[in-house]
């Protein structure tokens, strides 16, 4: 099925005017190329050409190679000779590395030959004056006169093209030799080293298409784009070990796609990935999204996705269309449904990738539409709505409206890298599939405030969405995003408590900076072993008392009261779920302490 998706996803882009020019079509692909090598119409070198342009880069600029199309697909991977038609990198064009290691010097060297000798072989095939000329230059040319004359060290590690003085095009580009490469051109070329040429496009049932064809033997372009994957690209579709085999089969005759759909896949998967518009990492996954919509319209729900699942920080005033800006307005004030949007029945995909050696994992597929998609987001903006610790009223840099699944994460290790793979996925399938959310994240959250003691609005947002999910409907109703009095969840009223202990403690301190608080203290053997030290904290909140107000001391000790009168018993040890409600507890009854009651009444009104 995802294969199937971005097949036609492809078939939908190549068949748009406006988006079929950054396609590349069966027997073409593009690279990035960085100079061009100027010949004379005898083959003659005139100049090595950097065509590299120049982009801002921060304060500064640098010099980027150009995507252009060139002939033949993504260049194979492995030990083995694979030159170019007409492009390729300097190593085989030119018989040069620049590394002054003997081995990759002779390596170049080598595969400089293996270049030259597969375009001569074809010269009186392709009989065209400009192809000749290149002819003529790899002929003459000493890769011993690399040093002298490829002078720029940038470009060592870029690939080069031909072009004729005089000429616009390049020689690749010319429509004869374009021709030429479509109408067999391409498999005269794979056998011109003077190897028997096996057939390697045997036809067979394609399982993306379910029609006869020709059965691609190497799924490529090459994917590229995927995070932490290897620089030169990862395979989705691969088989390298008999081990892999089955009834015979070798490689991806295990897996049969047509040479087309294997090639439309890669290319549609890619296109996505070469976008921000429809790429995210979320976790160690980098997640790709779109519509099933004529292309015209794919822009503006893609944009809409992108920004709800994951918005940036600053989603609520970076909105660059008012359509997003207007979505994103409604999913933060819970009041986004499907009847207010546009296309709410068109399908919608959402894939999430991660490297494995040389290969990509799958972490997560999601298939929907567009309507229920941002319905099953509004519902799980509602399990995290939570009141915010920071606001604009008080801080420069308030907590964000929507919660992005990246911020859930960070949350759970010390640093992004410790972030355990699989949380991702976890935490996507609560998001659009509306499951519990996961257990591990949780507990892996928890840990992280036994041991920083950071009680803050995000991870207090996820327990809160996180206890919602795991309770009953009959006991949903009393977990909310402010404080609830009504709540008497043993776990609750004991983190209410801990929070009514500390604010004394603060008060009473009003005029010294404390070393230590009692959630310095206190509170991971407070969250986990509550019997064995409230007592204590009963007397240290006692002689705090002494120290306050006579009024601050009687409204004070008003809450403790109502507090303690709900709390039939403290327990020993408590579970994950009472941690949980501790949390929320004491996060929820410190926001009321600092929360001015006309404040607390206008939110609670909304």
């Amino acid at each position: 099925m995802i294969l199937q998706q971005l097949s036609a996803l492809y078939d939908r882009l190549a068949a748009d005017p406006e988006r079929s020019a950054d396609l590349p079509t069966l027997g073409f692909s593009k690279q990035n190329i960085s100079y061009a090598v100027v010949l004379k119409p005898d083959g003659t070198l005139v100049a090595f050409d950097d065509i590299r342009v120049e982009v801002p880069k921060g304060k500064k600029t640098a010099m980027v190679s150009q995507k252009r199309m060139v002939l033949g697909g993504t260049k194979p991977s492995g030990s083995g000779l694979n030159p170019c038609f007409l492009w390729d990198n300097t190593g085989y064009l030119l018989g040069y590395k620049g590394s002054g290691e003997e081995k990759a010097e002779k390596r170049a060297q080598e595969a400089f030959a293996a270049l030259r000798d597969k375009h001569l072989a074809l010269e009186t095939v392709v009989n065209h004056p400009q192809y000749s000329a290149v002819c003529r230059f790899l002929e003459a040319w000493d890769p011993a006169r690399a040093p002298e004359l490829f002078t720029n060290p940038d470009l060592l590690t870029g690939n080069g093209i031909f072009r004729i003085q005089g000429e616009e095009d390049y020689v690749h580009e010319l429509p004869e030799l374009r021709s030429w490469w479509l109408d067999g051109g391409e498999d005269l070329w794979k056998g011109a080293d003077g190897k028997k040429a096996k057939d390697e496009r045997e036809k067979g049932m394609c399982l993306v298409t379910g029609r006869m064809a020709k059965i691609a033997v190497l799924h490529e372009p090459i994917i590229k784009g995927v995070a932490n994957a290897q620089s030169m690209g990862a395979k989705l579709v691969s088989f390298n070990c008999n081990s892999f085999t089955s009834f015979a089969k070798e490689q991806s005759a295990n897996a049969p796609v047509g040479e087309h759909a294997a090639f439309a896949y890669c290319n549609a998967l890619n296109y996505l990935l070469g976008r921000q518009e429809t790429r995210q990492l979320i976790g160690d996954s980098t997640t790709v999204f779109w519509a099933d919509v004529p292309p015209a319209k794919m822009e503006m729900l893609e944009s809409i996705v992108g920004r709800a699942i994951s918005p940036p920080r600053d989603a609520m005033h970076a909105g660059n269309l008012s359509r997003v800006q207007e979505v994103l307005d409604k999913l933060a004030q819970g009041k986004l449904k499907k009847d207010d949007l546009d296309d709410a029945g068109a399908p919608f995909y959402i894939l999430g990738l991660s490297p494995n050696v040389s290969r990509l994992s799958i972490r997560f597929w999601f298939e929907s539409t567009f309507g229920e998609l941002l319905e099953s987001v509004q519902r799980h903006y509602d399990a995290l709505r939570l009141q915010p610790q920071w606001t604009e009223k008080n801080s420069k840099n308030p907590d964000p409206k929507l919660i992005a699944p990246n911020s859930i994460l960070r949350e759970t290790a010390r640093e992004p890298k410790d972030i355990p793979p699989l949380f991702s996925a976890a935490l996507m399938r609560s998001i659009i599939g509306g499951a519990p959310y996961p257990d591990a994240i949780a507990q892996a959250i928890l840990r992280r405030i036994s041991i920083d003691h950071d009680v803050n609005y995000i991870r207090c947002s996820y327990l809160k969405a996180w206890l919602l999910r795991k309770k009953s409907t009959e006991t949903q109703s009393i977990i909310t995003p402010m404080i609830n009095k009504d709540n008497k969840e043993p776990g609750y009223l004991i983190g209410r408590l801990f929070a009514a202990y500390e604010k004394t403690q603060l008060d009473a301190n009003r005029d010294r900076k404390l070393n230590r608080t009692i959630r310095d203290s206190f509170y991971s053997s407070a969250s986990a072993t509550p019997r064995g030290v409230m007592a204590r904290l009963q007397r240290l909140y006692s002689h705090h008392l002494n120290q306050l107000d006579p009024g601050a001391k009687i409204n004070r000790e008003k809450l403790i009261q109502s507090i303690v009168g709900d709390l039939t018993a403290i327990p020993a040890h408590m579970s994950l779920e009472q941690q949980a409600q501790f949390t929320l507890g004491y996060y929820q009854q410190m926001q009321d302490f600092y929360t001015p009651k006309n404040d607390q009444e206008k939110t609670e009104q909304e």
